[in-house]
C-alpha cells in the first residue's frame, strides 16, 4: 500500500519521477507533464503533508527518503527534483546508488544557506518566508510564483492554472512547513555531491536569488554532471522558459532508452 499520493501519466520504458519543492504540491509540474507523457512514463507524488498525502511524524531527511523509497517498485528511473525536491532527490541517489539511472536537479543546491564561501539564501530570509507562509499561505505562495515569473510570457490561462494549485488544495500545516524549513537550513551535502556516480544535469535560472547560478562554478568537479543556466529564469525555469527547459530535459532523458 502506498503511503504517498501518486499519479502516473504516459507510458514507456523510461520512468520519470518528479519531486516538488517546499510550500507547494506536485501540481506545479502539470504543464511539464503534458509534454513529457508523450514520450515517457511520468510519476508525480505529494510529499508528506502536501496535496493529498497524509502528514506524518518526520524528523530527518533519511526518514523522508525511506518513506518515498517504500513506495517505489519500478526501474530505469530518472529523478527530477526542484528546489527542496532536488535536495531530496540528491539524498535518494546517495542512499540508494544502484536504483536510479539519472538525476536532474532544478534550481537546487547541496546547501541552501549562504556562508562565507558559498552563495545561497540567508537564514533570516528563510525564516521570514516561513512566517509569511504560516500566516497567509495562499497570498504568500501566489506572490512568490508571481515574482518568479514576472517577466515571462505566460498566458492568462496558465497564470490561472498556477494560482489554482493553492486554491484547490488544503494548506500545509505549520508542522509540515517547519519540517521543510529545517531541511533547507540544516542539510549540507556539499562534501557528498561528488559521490554521485550516475549521469546528472543541474539547471539554474540566472535571475534566481534563492539558488544563485554561481553555484555551478563552485560545484564542477563531478565529470558526470552538466550545468545549464537559463538566462531569463528565476527559481522556476520549468515555467518561465518551459520550452528551453523541456528540450534540455528531453535530450538528457532520451539517452536512457
Amino acid at each position: 500500500m502506498q503511503f504517498l499520493n501518486w499519479k502516473t501519466y504516459g507510458t514507456g520504458n523510461i520512468n520519470i519521477i518528479l519531486i516538488h519543492g517546499w510550500g507547494i504540491n506536485s501540481k506545479i509540474w502539470l504543464n511539464l507533464v503534458k509534454k513529457l507523457k508523450k514520450n515517457f512514463c511520468v510519476h508525480l507524488f505529494d510529499l508528506p503533508g502536501y496535496g493529498y498525502s497524509k502528514e506524518t511524524n518526520l524528523y530527518t531527511l533519511n526518514q523522508l527518503v525511506n518513506i518515498i523509497m517504500n513506495d517505489i517498485n519500478i526501474n530505469n528511473i530518472i529523478l527530477v527534483g526542484w528546489s527542496l525536491g532536488g535536495l531530496i532527490a540528491t539524498k535518494m541517489v546517495l542512499m540508494y546508488p544502484n536504483i536510479f539511472s539519472g538525476l536532474v536537479l532544478v534550481s537546487s543546491s547541496p546547501y541552501f544557506c549562504a556562508d562565507h564561501n558559498w552563495p545561497g539564501v540567508s537564514d533570516v530570509t528563510l525564516v521570514s518566508f516561513a512566517k509569511k507562509l504560516t500566516n497567509n499561505y495562499i497570498k504568500t505562495m501566489s506572490r512568490f510564483i508571481y515574482l518568479q515569473n514576472i517577466n515571462t510570457k505566460l498566458t492568462k490561462k496558465e497564470k490561472i492554472n498556477l494560482k489554482s494549485i493553492f486554491l484547490k488544495n488544503k494548506t500545509p500545516s505549520v508542522k509540515t512547513l517547519m519540517f521543510g524549513l529545517k531541511l533547507l537550513k540544516n542539510t549540507d551535502l556539499r562534501k557528498l555531491i561528488n559521490c554521485i556516480n550516475i549521469p546528472h544535469v543541474t539547471i539554474y535560472g540566472k535571475l534566481d536569488n534563492i539558488v544563485p547560478y554561481k553555484i555551478a562554478f563552485l560545484n564542477k568537479n563531478n565529470k558526470k554532471n552538466t550545468n545549464f543556466i537559463l538566462k531569463n529564469s528565476a527559481h522556476m525555469p520549468f515555467i518561465s522558459e518551459s520550452n528551453n527547459f523541456y528540450n534540455i530535459l528531453y535530450n538528457f532523458i532520451k539517452k536512457f532508452r
